[in-house]
């Protein structure tokens, strides 16, 4: 009874079976085999009869090339002569099909064989081989682990490795380690099955150098499909437009600063840094206007040093500068932040003053002019200075109000020096 299911079994089963009979030569070596018996899923693989089939030799059941047959041959002999299941993958000529076999010993003449069509999978495999090697893309597929699973040729072209040095080769040793903290955040999410585009790391060549490669992944399960492409280049170039970016925003700032000495110095009086005699000219235009239009009050103070060409003829030059330089110093601790104050040439300086009146003035000038006299300077002592008042008149002239204030200067000179004359 067993031995009739056993039988039933192997003839009905879905699984194409075969049993085969090993021909020894003289020596009692392998050289042929015969076919004992097929089920019926081996007689619809092979489209032919069990009647047909069983007695007869592999090569005259399946005529083929010699060096197929002898493929057959060779994994045949193998199983029984190593006394263990072979499996390997033969193309039939005699069908035109790719089959997967499994061959094991079933007694010391007899072996058995299963047959599986993976005609197909081989056919995917040859259309992803071409279609990869005709791919101008860096193409691969990789598992979660890190490790190139399948890669194209364009990776040869790019990283200058062979594909049998990168398939099965852990692509995280390669990354620069810079991007390697990154590279693991994004497979992290692929892991999650999340697709990631436009992904940037560098990648280590054959030469040691270094390339930039932009990835798009889709993950499917355990495994990643990934395109690349090298974008060196690319990034060569927007890194060096970002250093010649970095470098123009330092030059625009050096040319920022050097654009605002020019423009200090040109408006400022070298020996003493208050404002000269040229900026002096253009603010005044600018608060005639201003006072004209809002009807504002405006005072100017002009004052000099008394007998200073005496400093100069007794003491030196030098000693001359430094006492102008100390009357620019007091006069601008003296002064409000509104008023502007400049040198106008020599040992004379003025004051403009917007919103002050003429009493508002002479009193600024007083002060002025006792701390002016309180300071002693080495060697020469104090030195005084006369001041000259004026508030401008609605609509008076620039002429006009200067010879006015310059009138009172000279007023404060001949009575006697050291003292503030308003002109009224």
């Amino acid at each position: 009874m067993k031995e009739l299911c056993f039988k039933e079994f192997f003839i009905k089963s879905p699984t194409p079976y075969s049993c085969q009979k090993v021909i020894l030569d003289e020596k009692g070596i392998p050289y042929s085999y015969e076919i004992v018996e097929i089920n019926k899923a081996c007689e619809s693989l092979f489209g032919l009869k069990a009647a047909d089939m069983k007695g007869k030799k592999y090569k005259d059941a399946f005529p083929q090339s010699h060096e197929n047959s002898a493929r057959w041959d060779t994994a045949f002999s193998e199983a029984m002569i190593s006394d263990r299941a072979i499996e390997m993958d033969l193309y039939s000529e005699y069908t035109g099909k790719w089959l997967h076999i499994e061959v094991f010993p079933l007694d010391e003449c007899h072996f058995g064989a299963v047959f599986e069509d993976s005609t197909k999978e081989h056919v995917h495999e040859k259309d992803m081989e071409a279609f990869l090697k005709v791919n101008l893309d860096m193409l691969c597929v990789a598992n979660m682990e890190g490790t190139f699973v399948k890669v194209n040729n364009e990776f040869e072209n790019v990283l200058g490795y062979s594909i049998t040095e990168l398939e099965g080769k852990s692509f995280l040793s390669m990354i620069h380690e810079e991007d390697l903290e990154a590279t693991l955040e994004i497979l992290d999410v692929l892991k999650e099955q999340k697709p990631v585009s436009n992904f940037v790391n560098r990648y280590r060549c054959k030469n040691g150098e270094y390339k930039y490669i932009e990835w798009r992944s889709q993950p499917n399960g355990e495994y990643v499909y990934a395109s690349a492409r090298d974008i060196t280049e690319k990034m060569e170039i927007e890194n060096k437009l970002k250093e010649i970016n970095e470098d123009l925003v330092i030059y625009t700032k050096k040319l920022q600063a050097a654009n605002q000495i020019l423009k200090t110095l040109s408006i400022t009086d070298e020996l003493t840094g208050l404002y000269n005699r040229h900026y002096f000219e253009k603010r005044i235009t600018e608060e005639l206007d201003r006072s004209d239009r809002y009807s504002e009050e405006l005072s100017m103070i002009i004052f000099d040093l008394d007998q200073f060409k005496k400093i100069n003829d007794t003491w030196g030059h030098p000693m001359g500068d430094l006492i102008l330089k100390k009357t620019a110093e007091i006069t601008v601790t003296q002064m409000r932040k509104s008023d502007e104050i400049f040198r106008l040439g020599g040992e004379e300086f003025a004051i403009i003053l917007p919103h002050n009146t003429l009493e508002g003035a002479r009193t600024a000038a007083e002060r002025l002019r006792k701390a002016l006299n309180e300071c002693v300077h080495p060697e020469v002592g104090k030195v005084t200075c006369s001041f000259g008042v004026a508030e401008r008149r609605p609509e008076e002239s620039f002429d006009s109000w200067y010879r006015r204030a310059d009138e009172a200067l000279y007023g404060a000179k001949n009575s006697g020096r050291n003292r503030v004359i308003c002109c009224d």
